[in-house]
């Protein structure tokens, strides 16, 4: 029950973490080219994006190694 509660907990610090490091990391970049909204708003778009297709792909594995040999995907003749 608690392995559940321990994967929440994980993939919700890594969503969290790796946007504000992202957007902190364009505030810099900012603040270094002059461009104040164009690499915080680039990048941290490019941080969820990354991160949902990567959520995605990571479902749909799961899902795959927890059906696999389940009577249901048997194709009848």
């Amino acid at each position: 029950m608690w392995h559940g509660f321990s994967n929440a907990l994980s993939h919700a610090f890594e969503l969290a973490f790796t946007t504000v490091l992202f957007v902190l990391i364009g505030l810099w970049l900012d603040g270094r080219a002059g461009t104040r909204p164009l690499f915080t708003v680039t990048l941290g778009l490019l941080a969820v994006i990354a991160l949902a297709v990567r959520a995605y792909y990571s479902y749909m594995a799961q899902i795959e190694r927890d059906e696999e040999g389940k009577p249901w995907l048997h194709k009848s003749r």
